[in-house]
């Protein structure tokens, strides 16, 4: 055989066992959807969202969380509720020090209060019901969310999902079949429709799983452009409409995006000069043709057009 044939054959055999390394990539991952690179962030970026209204706020806001006609916000210790039609303070209770997060069980219309290693549960009115600690000592509890069953909370510390109960009892871990990479501590999670949706912030995607733990798929990829996810960690934040569209919050560039659940990217919502700039990214909810969007110590609402949340 000549040079130039074995030159040629290696070659192929190279093409061949990358080929195959990629497929089985693919396949231990689940599916992979890698949208983006729509369109470009320029200076004449025209919104489809104006500011409605804004709203003082005497702290920090956390989180932020829509449930029927309340507002519910969570400072670094406290929990107030709001009459969302004008944001007028109905209730404050005091929660404990150094709340990650909270969610609503809107059934039961009780309160989870999430800190660094352990779960609170208190009534609309702030009477504690019940309380648990985290899974194990080294524990870094970062987000929770809930299903009709369940709970789930994110370990940046252990890099997994803890899935519980509501009354408590742990059931289990979930792991990314990638690998969860969390730096600074971005990694939010959400449930729609009993899908649990998470960020991989550390891998520029969003990853989503059954509420058995079973991996379904995922999206996102790195880039400087709208629909992708640029820094060491976005997204940030994530959070649905009613229609089942998935809106992003990035931090270091902040700007707010919109995707169709299955990870196709729709348009740029909000930029970084209309969320005020800085490097944090906003928290955010939608609902009837609204975005809040809290950062610091104020929330702005903004109204949609063009498009349906």
């Amino acid at each position: 055989m000549s040079k130039q044939m074995r030159i040629f054959f290696n070659f192929a055999i190279l093409l061949l066992v990358a080929g195959f390394v990629g497929y089985m990539i693919v396949s231990v991952n689940g599916e992979t959807v890698e949208y983006g690179e729509a369109e470009t962030e320029t200076a004449d970026f025209l919104s489809p969202c104006t500011l409605e209204t804004t709203y003082a706020f005497p702290e920090d806001v956390r989180r932020l969380r829509l449930s029927g006609d309340r507002a519910y916000v969570a400072t670094s210790d406290s929990v107030f509720a709001f009459d969302r039609d004008n944001m007028i303070c109905i209730n404050r209770f005091y929660a404990g020090e150094n709340m990650a997060d909270i969610a609503v069980d809107n059934g039961k219309e009780e309160i989870y209060a999430l800190y660094d290693t352990g779960i609170k549960v208190f009534t609309r009115n702030g009477q504690l019901i019940r309380e648990w600690a985290a899974c194990s000592d080294n524990s870094l509890y970062v987000s929770i969310a809930l299903s009709d069953e369940y709970a789930f909370v994110t370990d940046a510390e252990n890099k997994n999902i803890c899935q519980y109960t509501k009354e408590g009892n742990f059931i289990r871990f979930i792991n990314s079949p990638r690998g969860f990479v969390i730096p600074s501590y971005s990694f939010d999670i959400e449930n729609f429709r009993d899908t649990v949706y998470c960020v991989n912030s550390g891998r520029h995607q969003v990853e989503s799983y059954t509420v058995d733990g079973k991996f379904i798929a995922s999206f996102g990829i790195p880039g400087s452009k709208p629909g992708t996810f640029s820094g060491c960690c976005n997204p940030a934040r994530i959070t649905f409409d009613a229609n089942g569209q998935l809106l992003t919050s990035e931090k270091g560039n902040p700007r707010v995006c919109l995707f169709e659940r299955g990870g196709r990217f729709v348009r740029m919502l909000l930029n970084s000069k209309m969320l005020g700039g800085g490097h944090e990214a906003c928290e955010i909810q939608a609902e009837n043709g609204r975005i809040y969007v809290a950062g610091k110590e104020k929330i702005n609402v903004y109204k949609t057009k063009e498009i349906s949340l």
